[in-house]
């Protein structure tokens, strides 16, 4: 009988032990919220960094992918520039390689080896010349879904308030750990909330992973995947903060030979005349839908370099996007697409299924075409072939 008691007084000290190491387990083991929070509490005692960081991108007209090594200080100018020093290690372009971009917070050099061109300026000549450039300049355009005044206590003030309001924005989840170069990584995952998206990101898809140094949670990469437009990626392989960096890498001596030419002396653009361009009618017959979902409505109509938008308006708040305008992008078949038939050409179609949101892409000739936004596969197939 004392052995049986014994034995059962065991296996309930073992429970309880177990229950407890559990409990101790969830609050040691911190969430996505506290290894943000904590990113951005380490963010703030930065003052300089070296890092060697890989990236890559790769969307449907355009593949980029190098190594760069990079430098900085901050407050180092008279109104808190930074200085920094990047040099491209690698490129998939090689007249990139071994371009380099220097600043000491007053001034900047961009020196391009292949060419032995140097770009040269001052900060506070270019500040006055944008404040000269931009004084009389009337910007009466509305920001599409803001109405009044831009409120200012909205700032967050703490990492804790930032992260709250990220998370208004994107549900963060825990995503294992990982190796990122020679730093221990969590890996933190960022799902776009549809609802809080505008109808071109939810139609695109597409997600973030964070990866964040084990130990003080500084950023270490950053990656976007998943998405119907493309992908991209950067990763610091190698990551010092606050060691100290001595002034001679923030400065820069103009090579022997080099043609020099000075920021201050390029012409900007005349806002006048990127308005107008903006307003000139499209150099392609356009078409118009001659199908559309019920209760569809016509709300906005925008000319983006020459490629004509329509948003259209459905109930509940939701809407979808026609464009249409000249492009030279191959389309090829991309990760998480179908291969569909589209007016007698080949086309791309990406469906989300548990969102109800749709993203179709096709070209004719020269001109190409997008319809997106709260619709399923169907809906977006007829309003293609409807098109006249």
């Amino acid at each position: 009988m004392q052995s049986r008691k014994r034995l059962l007084s065991i296996l309930l000290a073992l429970v309880v032990l177990a229950g407890t190491a559990v409990a101790i387990g969830a609050f040691v083991i911190p969430s996505a919220e506290d290894l943000l929070v904590q990113s951005l509490e380490t963010s703030q005692t930065i003052t300089d960094g070296h890092a060697i960081v890989e990236l890559s991108v790769d969307i449907p007209d355009q593949e980029m992918s190098g190594t760069v090594e990079a430098w900085g200080r901050l407050d180092a100018g008279p109104n808190g520039e930074p200085a920094f020093r990047v040099e491209v290690l690698t490129a998939n372009e090689a007249d990139l390689i071994g371009t380099i971009a220097v600043s000491d917070g007053t001034q900047f050099w961009v020196w391009n080896p292949t060419e032995n061109v140097v770009l040269v300026g001052q900060f506070e000549e270019l500040y006055e010349r944008f404040a000269a450039e931009m004084a009389g300049q009337e910007f009466d355009h509305d920001l599409d879904g803001y109405e009044g005044e831009f409120d200012e206590e909205a700032i967050p003030e703490t990492p804790e308030e930032a992260v709250t309001m990220l998370l208004e924005y994107f549900t963060a989840e825990r995503a294992g750990s990982d190796v990122v170069g020679n730093s221990d990584v969590n890996t933190i995952r960022l799902i776009p909330i549809p609802e809080q998206m505008p109808e071109e990101v939810r139609a695109a898809g597409g997600l973030l992973n964070v990866w964040l140094r084990d130990g003080d949670s500084a950023p270490v990469g950053i990656e976007y995947v998943d998405s119907a437009l493309g992908s991209g990626v950067a990763r610091a392989t190698f990551l010092e903060l606050n060691q100290g960096i001595d002034d001679s890498v923030f400065t820069f001596t103009i090579p022997e030979g080099a043609t020099v030419i000075d920021a201050a002396e390029i012409e900007l653009p005349d806002y006048d005349e990127l308005e107008e361009a903006a307003a000139v009618e499209p150099d392609f017959e356009l078409l118009a839908p001659t199908r559309l979902p019920g209760e569809a409505t016509l709300r906005e109509t925008t000319n983006v370099r020459g490629a004509i938008v329509e948003r259209y308006g459905l109930p509940n708040g939701r809407s979808f996007t026609i464009a249409q305008g000249r492009t030279d992008v191959n389309l090829t078949p991309d990760e998480g697409g179908e291969t569909v038939t589209v007016r007698g050409v080949d086309g791309m179609l990406y469906t989300d299924a548990e969102d109800g949101r749709t993203l179709l892409n096709w070209s004719e000739g020269d001109i190409q075409y997008w319809i997106g936004g709260d619709l399923t596969g169907e809906e977006a197939l007829a309003i293609a072939e409807s098109l006249q």
